[in-house]
């Protein structure tokens, strides 16, 4: 890993959460060296993702990368929560929402569909989030999962956080990167989740997604990587589903915002 300038500071940072993965047997790339403060010289754990991992292998083998994903979000729920170091809470929540009415719906605009009302009605889905926390990956999904042999190792952790407590679940099961479908229910603790537990899940995954939009509109637009483009729709049919569960009146524009938007392609 090579930062594009010496800092002390990241690299520390860097070692720092990794200890605290390593201590608490979580799966990342050891650490051989450190040059220079700016190259992290790391384990080679290859490039089988999980993304191609799950279209290569059989229902068996899907089962067994599943139950092993769900093992590591177990884990990570149970480190001390008092060794994060940040916390995704309701300000950072709103500024990701920003995020997304900046650089996604500034070029996708829809009648009827005010930024006002759409701002209002974010605010409001953020202040449906459970305050509970616990300490999370933040960016679990298929791109930062590496198959090793018959195990999976975590990358791009330094931003570790606590987060909502279903974050990195809903982030997985509702990635952007990969459809995991009905599978997606192994990742769900070996047991049917509870009502006020699926609509904390939902209403999570709603904020995940719709972050993730900003984030790809970003990367199209700004930053010249058209690439992003391809996993929008499995994004938006996310989050149309997530709204169909939630019936919730008190976000109804985004239910008219994304109909829309998906409807016109």
């Amino acid at each position: 890993m090579v930062y594009p300038q010496p800092s002390r500071g990241e690299v520390q940072r860097f070692l720092a959460m990794h200890h605290i993965y390593s201590d608490h047997g979580l799966p990342v790339p050891a650490v051989h060296d450190v040059l220079a403060n700016q190259v992290v010289l790391q384990e080679d754990v290859g490039d089988l993702l999980l993304q191609r991992a799950w279209r290569e292998r059989g229902c068996r083998e899907r089962q067994w990368l599943l139950c092993e994903c769900r093992e590591i979000l177990d884990k990570l729920a149970r480190v001390p929560s008092v060794l994060a170091s940040a916390k995704l809470d309701p300000a950072r929540l709103k500024w990701e929402m920003e995020f997304f009415l900046k650089h996604f719906t500034f070029r996708l605009p829809v009648r009827g569909c005010s930024e006002t009302g759409l701002r209002e009605s974010l605010k409001a889905l953020i202040g449906k989030i459970g305050p509970e926390c616990v300490f999370a990956h933040r960016d679990f999904h298929s791109r930062n999962l590496l198959v090793k042999g018959r195990s999976i190792v975590m990358v791009d952790f330094q931003d570790s956080l606590l987060a909502p407590r279903f974050y990195d679940h809903v982030s997985l099961a509702f990635d952007s990167y990969l459809d995991l479908n009905a599978a997606r229910e192994v990742l769900w603790f070996g047991r049917e989740p509870r009502p006020g537990e699926r609509r904390q899940m939902r209403l999570t995954a709603l904020q995940r997604n719709i972050k993730a939009l900003g984030t790809f509109a970003f990367q199209i637009h700004e930053n010249r990587h058209p690439a992003y483009a391809r996993y929008i729709p499995r994004t938006l049919r996310h989050i149309c589903s997530h709204l169909q569960e939630l019936a919730d009146p008190d976000i109804r524009i985004l239910s008219k915002y994304f109909l829309s938007v998906t409807l016109t392609g």
